[in-house]
Formats: structure tokens, C-alpha cells, sequence
């Protein structure tokens, strides 16, 4: 299961959001031979007001789905008291990559500015786990909620290896990056 927690300075707004998938991993396992990824995006109000939360992966195209956010009083309370306008929206995206042998691109898309970036060097083992993990580059003002810790809680897909084969390498890169935008 992907969590992301936020904490973000965007232009004049801050906001604390945690966006929760709760039964939105398509798969209890992962892949470890070729790339996918899965993102959590969620739009929150000029008032601190969570609008949306989505869930969208390259395991499951096509097939986005709703996932729930919830925003501290906190939060709520440096937006509202910020000179953001309550037309006003910012979209935060959560985003993990992952890449088989060699690391993959980390630059979010167009238009949208990296807050915070993380990317990680993973040795998975024959039976699908994690047996090594470390922080390879760290980037942003803002570091994700997941590292070391929840990659290595991940379950791969087993390989045919034999169990005695070394482990191989993949990378996780997890981004956030964010946009906003004015309600039409």
C-alpha cells in the first residue's frame, strides 16, 4: 500500500494533507523486471479543503480510482489565514517509480514543479523481498514520507532464480511535485 504525507510550501499557500489509498494497490505484488509506476494526486481548495484524491498506476491503465484525503485543522488553518484565494487550487502529486537494473527518470511532468524527490537503489532477492535498500540522491525542500523502511515492507514478484543467484538491482524514485491553479 502507497502512502504519501505531505507538508508544503507552494508559492504563498502551506498545506499539511495525508492522502490514504486504502485499497487501491491493484496488486499485493510488484514487479522487479520491468518499470512501472503508481501515483496518488490530490487537489486541495484555497481554503484547505480537500477536493479530490486519485490513485492512478501503469499496472492498471485506465483504471484510476477515487482514494480518500483528509487535511489537519492545521493545514485548513494556514490556508485559510494565507493570501491564497479560495478560487484558487493546488494539485500535489505522490509518485513512485520504479526501474530494473539501471535508475529511470526523475523529472516530473511539465508545468508542474518538483517539491521533493528521493530515489533509492533496491537489491531483491529470489523470493521477492527486499534485501537491501539505500538512499542514492535527495533532492527538494520537501523529502517524502517513504523511504527505506516502506520499500523494504514491499513483496516482489518472485523470480525463477535460483535462490541461491545474487540479488538484482532496481531503483525506486519517489517524487512529489505540485501545480496550481486558479477554478474556472
Amino acid at each position: 500500500m502507497f502512502r504519501a504525507t505531505l507538508a508544503l510550501t507552494l508559492a504563498s499557500a502551506a498545506s499539511l494533507a495525508t492522502a490514504a489509498t486504502s485499497d487501491v494497490s491493484s496488486s499485493s505484488t510488484l514487479n522487479s523486471t520491468a518499470p512501472w509506476w503508481e501515483k496518488v494526486t490530490v487537489t486541495i481548495s484555497g481554503d484547505g479543503q480537500p477536493q479530490s484524491c486519485k490513485f492512478e498506476s501503469s499496472l492498471t491503465p485506465g483504471a484510476a480510482k477515487s482514494c480518500d484525503v483528509q487535511a489537519s485543522a492545521g493545514a485548513q488553518a494556514k490556508l485559510a489565514s494565507s493570501s491564497s484565494s479560495k478560487d484558487q487550487y493546488t494539485r500535489i502529486t505522490f509518485e513512485r517509480r520504479f526501474s530494473p537494473g539501471a535508475q529511470g527518470d526523475a523529472t516530473p511532468p511539465t508545468g508542474d514543479m518538483l517539491l521533493g524527490q528521493q530515489v533509492m537503489a533496491l537489491a531483491i532477492g529470489s523470493k521477492g523481498t527486499v534485501q537491501g535498500c539505500r538512499i542514492v540522491q535527495k533532492s527538494g525542500d520537501m523529502q517524502p514520507g517513504y523511504g527505506c523502511k516502506e520499500a523494504s515492507a514491499e513483496k516482489f514478484q518472485a523470480s525463477a532464480r535460483s535462490t541461491t543467484a545474487p540479488p538484482h538491482a532496481g531503483f525506486m524514485t519517489i517524487l512529489v511535485y505540485g501545480h496550481q491553479e486558479h477554478a474556472v
